[in-house]
């Protein structure tokens, strides 16, 4: 498959001025530019349900990612046990959505650890287990 798409960020700064209707106008902007898929970037927002049944009714693919990005995350036992939640919850209520095709996590995490962006080097036996 031939993909060619591009990056989706929150639509608007306030969520409560986003509605159906923008995104409508939004995401036919991405088929009239001849794209078929749409990556909702991790450090954005999971989308209301309108997002992904106008996804599907305009056969755009989506690159779900899961809102884990560009930060160092905790890797205790409290904060995954409420990661596992998020997950299931999500995939849960997006798992008949045929447009997304794949989900993914950790935009730029592993390489700002391994490029010490933050000074954090010393996490990286941590994260690496």
């Amino acid at each position: 498959i031939f993909i060619k798409g591009a990056n989706w960020v929150p639509a608007d700064a306030f969520e409560s001025r986003v509605n159906t209707s923008s995104l409508d106008r939004l995401l036919s902007s991405l088929v009239d530019a001849n794209m078929n898929a749409v990556r909702n970037w991790g450090g954005g927002i999971y989308q209301r349900n309108e997002f992904y049944d106008l996804c599907d009714q305009k056969g755009l693919l989506v690159w779900e990612e899961f809102m884990f990005a560009c930060s160092m995350y905790p890797v205790g036992k409290d904060f995954l046990a409420n990661v596992a939640e998020e997950v299931v919850d999500n995939v849960f209520r997006l798992m008949n959505h045929p447009s997304i095709f794949v989900w993914s996590t950790n935009n730029e995490n592993e390489v700002a650890i391994a490029q010490n962006w933050y000074g954090t080097s010393d996490y990286t036996q941590t994260y690496s287990k």
